[in-house]
């Protein structure tokens, strides 16, 4: 394609086709055959190829069994290629798309990149890289230090860099077969897999401004945190304590069973915390329907703006709860924290969710169809909440399954792989749509009531 053709190309379409031509690479890479042990048909190579770079971790093929070293290292380069490109291209846009930012978040922006540097993807891609690479670095020394006893120098290190960078991307592909389910009662591994789950979940900008503030504050300078910040922190972590609370509470006399009290609390933490990575300490297939029913709720939002996780965003979920809240008082306007919410920006997160909404009842009402024998089949109730489940899931970019990525057909498994590309892309690609500024038409049609409600 000629430059001036790519430069003219919008940043949602250059968005998709760097994510696909990624994609395609990895899939071709991962069906060589030194790639696996036995090989794989190259509907299973995409399907892990997508999953690996769009961070989401739905597999059909174990990483650990299947793939030969060089497959895993390719799974991996996917999964920080991925993490490091979403997180780039997001916060780019959002920046792009600032014109309706606060003095404040301009400042953190300003801040963000040296003072004066112009901004650039080159200049934010060096500060992404910078911040992720530092952290899987902590991560894995930590992790390398904890496995070195069980598995030798080679192996720990191995283990310990391909699960922190995992961690980090919210990607929850391990080389494990179990997943985590043997680390359940290990507090090291829950809690450095856990934090490195947060860290990514909540964006490259809302870290530079943590930071930033955290240094004022020690100068003695009291700059509070902008509302986007305030949000995503607020939304995040209420989620995080209000999933953790309920699964305890349902699945104490289920799956929770056989753990003591203090590592039932742990693993009820570290499951609500990996709604956005997909990583299970327990066994998720034997989650009860009401459990399965509150995850997909939760993987539904998704994680910040920004970050490497997916979902309509916490932001947008706050706004929507705003705005449910403003309407109920009869308010013109949606009110947060002592500020206005723009209403272009509530437009924007309305038309996010609808359309989520939307790409997931049709992809839903396909695979029901699809995969569990047609509406006359006995299993078509049996499998509905499954396959819901594997929908919301994929779309999530999140990687939790409740048993039915492992049994699809290959028509099932493309689909799940579109839905994934779409869950990664979708969402932001609303936000670039709506954000563009459309010429004002030449005349405007007279306004008619419709009956609502």
């Amino acid at each position: 394609m000629p430059a001036q053709k790519l430069l003219e190309l919008r940043p949602s379409q250059l968005l998709a086709g760097v994510f696909i031509g990624i994609i395609t690479i990895g899939a071709i890479a991962l069906k060589l055959p030194f790639s696996t042990y036995e090989g794989i048909s190259f509907v299973d190579a995409l399907f892990t190829a997508t999953s690996a770079t769009c961070v989401t971790g739905l597999m059909v093929a174990d990483a650990g069994t299947v793939f030969t070293p060089f497959g895993q290292i390719v799974i991996l380069a996917l999964i920080q290629i991925g993490g490091l490109g979403i997180m780039t291209f997001s916060t780019f846009f959002m920046i792009i798309l600032g014109r309706s930012l606060s003095m404040k978040e301009s400042s953190i922006i300003f801040n963000a990149f040296d003072h004066g540097h112009k901004l650039s993807i080159r200049n934010l891609l060096r500060k992404v890289m910078l911040l992720t690479f530092s952290v899987e670095l902590l991560g894995a020394v930590i992790l390398f230090l904890r496995w070195l006893p069980d598995y030798g120098v080679g192996r720990a290190l191995y283990y310990a860099v391909f699960h922190s960078i995992s961690g980090f991307c919210n990607a929850g592909i391990t080389l494990f077969p179990d997943s985590l389910l043997s680390f359940s009662e290990d507090f090291v591994v829950n809690g450095v897999i856990g934090t490195l789950i947060v860290v990514g979940s909540l964006g490259f900008l809302t870290i530079v401004e943590l930071q930033l503030f955290s240094e004022r504050r020690r100068g003695r300078r009291r700059v509070p945190l902008s509302l986007n910040c305030k949000l995503i922190l607020i939304v995040t972590f209420s989620l995080i304590i209000l999933c953790a609370l309920l699964t305890f509470v349902m699945e104490r006399s289920n799956v929770l069973a056989g753990l003591p009290l203090h590592d039932q609390v742990m693993a009820s933490l570290f499951q609500s915390i990996s709604r956005t990575a997909g990583f299970v300490t327990v066994d998720f297939h034997e989650f009860t329907n009401g459990s399965l029913y509150l995850y997909i709720l939760l993987m539904f939002v998704g994680a910040a703006p920004g970050s490497v996780g997916g979902g309509i965003k916490v932001t947008t979920f706050g706004i929507l709860i705003a705005l449910a809240f403003s309407r109920l008082k009869a308010r013109d306007t949606v009110n947060m924290m002592n500020r206005t919410v723009p209403d272009e920006i509530v437009s924007r997160s309305l038309s996010i969710m609808f359309v989520s909404v939307q790409i997931i009842v049709v992809f839903t009402l396909v695979l029901l169809y699809t995969e569990s024998g047609g509406p006359t089949s006995p299993l078509h109730r049996e499998m509905f909440m499954q396959i819901m489940f594997e929908t919301v899931s994929a779309f999530g970019t999140v990687g939790l399954s409740a048993g039915a990525t492992g049994h699809l057909s290959e028509f099932g498994k493309v689909a799940i792989t579109l839905l994934m590309l779409i869950g990664r892309l979708g969402p932001l690609a609303v936000t670039l749509a709506v954000g563009r500024r459309s010429a004002r038409g030449r005349f405007r049609y007279s306004e008619e009531n419709v009956m609502v409600g």
